[in-house]
């Protein structure tokens, strides 16, 4: 009520502009005290009329002051509200004409920030509901506890917001993930970067789901961190395709049992294994007799009779090749109790009574058993226990063991000779170069050749590169044959400028500086360096090589494109692929030979095919050596097929290549 009193002067002062209302609040108390002054000193206090009228000028004075100032104070409560409410995110919120006039300039001033803030509020909120649309966010603070979380979140793990406000990640965490990987992790976001990985979670249904997460350190006015935003990309479908290639790698269709590739990556992971390779006797017979479907069934019945065999969980068995199983003992069996199953292994396989349908079939089996050697011995644990089942066959005998003076007597002579025909093939330019044809499945037309090493001997017999290669490496005689196929590569190139031409190296090759200098020399030299492609065996190798990269960096900068040969039979590192800068890759011919009657292998080759291609890559299948498997890869979506449906590999001369365009 007592406020309603000074609205009449409130309502005269809001007509005064500001700063003559107060110049004349100033003014009037100036006139007030020099007014009171000089009646004081010339009429004393006996004239009551004076006195009257300056104690009347004074409350009115006193009472438009005071006005002034509840207008003042009616100002700030109206501005303070209107804070308040965009402290709150109303950024709608406007400031109303307010009664001091003195704040008319703050009132238009802080509107027109108030808009501004709106509209960038406005924006925000969009970019909020495009990542909330798009991508999983989560907000946690500094120590790990989530603060927020949108739906794409809820819906990826199956919690509500109620569940995760509040908890650690630790709700959703596999524990799959090493704690060594989230050490690093928090040890990288507390440095206040921002980290990019990888995370396996399990959902509320105890589904395993997998995120890329970016996680960025939100830092406040001093430079500490006042919480972490992660975005993540669900990648779970394509983590199953790779887990789904990698099981079929390593898993052989018929048996069910873990493959060759399985056994030879078990080796390599530890030492002190060893090894038995049980091959069945006259298995062709047993297919010609009874055709292979029974072939088949025979082995599956093998299979599952080998299995209840082992005696320890220590001992795997493996299916190594098409009638070869193989039985690995880790480093937990003593060597005298791995001789002993292996004399057991071997009484009990002959013979032995195998019903594979309606027929009941007896067969004999040989072993080779070998063990890693301490001697030093570079053969491998596979290679010794084959020396060892060859001996068995030789021999005659259920089984044998493999010996370093029985391998010496059987390879010495052999190698000898071998040496003998590469370095006169090397002296008398024996070394012949032959070319086979790779065609563009979309154009059907060829447009590609593969350099293919070959050896003439005196007799003028032709030998394959697995007769002599290990030779000439183990003689220090690689490095002269492979820069002699380079350089007819390169001459070949030259002279056929429609054509790319892929010349194969190995780690050998660029390890070794006068090797690669001269590749590197020969290619600037040529004019032709666009059109020639190198293909190199993938292997785990590759990934810690620096020599590697940086001689593939200085090719790729002469024009050169880079293959990975023999992809899906080993390693397969997809992360490599990139880091090589890899423009083509080759998928191990066997896994194309029988994708026209092997469904998974067809699944295999598919697979890799859209992998490759997600990775901006070219695909080249090998082993066509049909229509029916030209047509099965074309449907697949291979860039390029190679094989004897194709062309056979052949010596070619300038008129060949030439006459095919």
């Amino acid at each position: 009520m007592l406020t309603r009193l000074f609205d009449p002067a409130i309502r005269l002062l809001q007509r005064v502009p500001s700063s003559a209302k107060n110049a004349l609040l100033l003014f009037s108390a100036i006139v007030l005290i020099f007014g009171f002054s000089f009646y004081t000193l010339n009429y004393g206090l006996t004239s009551t009329i004076y006195l009257d009228l300056l104690l009347l000028f004074l409350l009115l004075w006193v009472y438009f002051y005071i006005a002034n100032m509840y207008s003042i104070k009616e100002s700030i409560s109206q501005l303070k509200e209107t804070l308040d409410d965009v402290a709150h995110g109303k950024y709608s919120s406007r400031i109303e004409e307010l009664r001091a006039s003195e704040f008319d300039l703050f009132s238009q001033e802080g509107n027109k920030m108030l808009r501004s803030l709106e509209n960038k509020s406005t924006f925000l909120e969009e970019y909020k509901r495009v990542v909330d649309a798009s991508s999983p966010l989560v907000k946690t603070d500094i120590e790990g506890r989530i603060t927020y979380v949108n739906e794409a979140y809820e819906k990826l793990s199956g919690y509500s917001v109620d569940e995760l406000i509040g908890q650690s990640h630790s709700l959703v965490r596999s524990e799959k993930t090493s704690d060594r990987y989230f050490e690093a992790f928090w040890r990288k976001i507390l440095n206040k970067e921002v980290f990019k990985g990888e995370f396996q979670n399990i959902d509320s249904r105890g589904k395993t789901f997998y995120v890329e997460s970016t996680v960025v350190p939100i830092l406040d006015e001093r430079g500490e961190i006042y919480e972490f935003i992660s975005i993540m990309f669900d990648i779970t479908a394509r983590k199953e395709q790779e887990q789904e290639l990698e099981h079929q790698l390593y898993i052989d269709t018929l048996t069910g049992l873990p493959n060759r590739t399985a056994l030879h990556r078990a080796i390599g992971l530890h030492n002190g294994h060893k090894l038995m390779l049980i091959n069945v006797d006259d298995f062709n017979t047993v297919n010609t007799i009874y055709g292979e479907s029974i072939g088949d069934e025979l082995i599956i019945e093998l299979a599952k009779k080998l299995q209840i065999m082992l005696s320890s969980k220590n001992l795997t068995l493996y299916r190594h090749s098409g009638d070869e199983f193989a039985i690995l003992a880790n480093e937990k069996v003593p060597a005298d109790f791995f001789r002993e199953d292996t004399i057991l292994m071997a009484h009990q396989l002959n013979p032995i009574d195998l019903q594979c349908a309606s027929h009941a079939i007896t067969v004999r089996a040989r072993i080779g058993a070998a063990q890693s050697s301490k001697s030093g011995n570079p053969r491998s644990l596979v290679s010794m226990a084959s020396l060892a089942l060859r001996e068995a066959k030789k021999s005659k005998q259920a089984y044998s063991f493999y010996s370093e003076v029985v391998d010496n007597i059987l390879h010495l002579e052999e190698n000898l000779l071998t040496l003998e025909m590469l370095e006169s093939a090397l002296k008398h330019q024996r070394v012949m170069v032959h070319f086979q044809a790779i065609a563009n499945t979309k154009m059907h037309e060829v447009e590609k050749f593969e350099a293919l090493v070959r050896i003439v001997d005196q007799n003028g017999k032709t030998h394959y590169p697995n007769e002599f290669i290990t030779i000439a490496k183990g003689a220090r005689l690689y490095s002269k044959l492979s820069k002699e196929v380079f350089r007819q590569t390169l001459e070949i190139a030259q002279k056929n400028p429609a054509y790319e031409f892929s010349f194969n190296i190995e780690m050998a090759d660029i390890l070794d500086p006068r090797t690669s200098r001269f590749i590197l020399q020969k290619l600037r030299e040529s004019n032709c360096a666009e059109r020639i492609v190198f293909e190199l065996v993938e292997s785990e190798e590759l990934e810690g090589s620096e020599q590697v990269y940086h001689f593939f960096k200085l090719i790729k900068e002469e024009g050169s494109k880079i293959a990975i040969d023999d992809f899906g039979s080993g390693y397969s590192n997809y992360a490599y692929l990139m880091k090589l800068g890899v423009d083509i890759v080759k998928i191990d011919g066997s896994l194309v030979a029988d994708i026209t009657t092997n469904l998974n292998n067809k699944r295999i080759v598919k697979s890799i095919i859209n992998i490759i291609h997600d990775l901006g890559m070219k695909v080249v299948t090998e082993f066509v050596e049909d229509k029916e498997t030209y047509q099965m890869v074309v449907l697949l979506g291979a860039d390029y097929a190679q094989g004897h449906f194709i062309e056979k590999a052949t010596g070619i001369d300038v008129k060949t290549l030439l006459h095919r365009e």
